[in-house]
């Protein structure tokens, strides 16, 4: 019962109170849904970077009349900087898992 005399029930997304671990399976599967929701966010924001690089190449190709090579810079860049935002995102859950600590 809480505090004021009315039953109260958990809610399985609920976090634990600080210092308490639970490993029940319910919260071992909504810390791997988050990770997956962080890993899901990153793997966009790769995609929206390579779309975004693509059609700024394609533009400057345009204006500047180098076409094709800025188009194929701006990709290239597109996907170094989404794969090192991916990998770092990554790193850092699996580091997280690893401390006990679920992802942010």
């Amino acid at each position: 019962m809480g505090r004021s005399g009315v039953r109260t029930r958990s809610s399985p997304g609920v976090e634990p109170p600080k210092g308490e671990k639970v490993d029940s399976p319910a919260s071992k599967r909504a810390n791997g849904l988050r990770s997956a929701g962080i890993l899901f966010g990153s793997g966009m924001q790769l995609a929206v970077a390579v779309v975004l690089m693509f059609f700024l190449g394609r533009w400057a190709d345009k204006k500047l009349d180098t076409a094709p090579w800025l188009l194929i810079a701006g990709v290239l860049f597109g996907v170094g900087a989404g794969l090192y935002n991916f990998i770092k995102t990554a790193i850092g859950i699996d580091d997280r898992t690893k401390e006990g600590n679920p992802p942010a």
